[in-house]
């Protein structure tokens, strides 16, 4: 299955109908528990599986997913059918994807040296949506190659403040012969 285009598509009709349902924000909870259920190692091998029956998986999915909404098991089945259920995750990142457009929220990745505190977060998370005029949802990681400053990830921009790349750049202007 391509990831991309197909997982959006199972995301766009699961969205839809949870938007007739008021319940787009509780379905992104049902399809990342219903991702964590089939990401367990057992669940997942039982699954890929090729000589288990479809109908035999199926029943599996049903008993695991109990109690969850009805439709996004019935989305699990179907992916199943198609063997197809590893796709859940792009299902499931392109639904939140969704989301946050309809919600007016953007995802920042923000790279820093060393873990930054949640009031640092808040205060760029404040900053980037000033600027932005969105809700930002930070999603930090820590990388100590950079050696300090930061680099944020909006979509295709990138906003690079890091030590690392301005050494890189100060080294390229004295190889030129130029530091201005």
């Amino acid at each position: 299955m391509a990831k991309s285009a197909t997982a959006k598509r199972y995301a766009q009709a699961l969205f839809a109908i949870a938007g007739e349902k008021d319940a787009a924000e509780d379905w992104l909870y049902e399809l990342t528990q219903a991702q964590a259920t089939l990401d367990d190692p057992t669940v997942r091998a039982y699954l890929d599986t090729p000589r288990v029956r479809t109908e035999e998986k199926l029943g599996v999915i049903t008993q695991l997913l109990e109690g969850r909404e009805p439709m996004v098991t019935r989305m699990v089945g179907l992916l199943t059918e198609r063997h197809a259920s590893s796709a859940l995750s792009a299902v499931t990142d392109a639904y939140g994807e969704l989301l946050d457009q309809h919600l007016g929220r953007v995802k920042a990745e923000v790279t820093t040296a060393s873990e930054i505190s949640p009031e640092q977060q808040q205060k760029l998370s404040s900053a980037l949506g000033a600027a932005l005029g969105k809700e930002i949802v930070l999603d930090t990681c820590e990388d100590p190659e950079i050696i300090g400053g930061i680099v944020v990830r909006i979509g295709d921009q990138v906003i690079d403040g890091s030590v690392r790349s301005k050494l890189v750049a100060m080294k390229q202007r004295l190889d030129r012969g130029s530091l201005s």
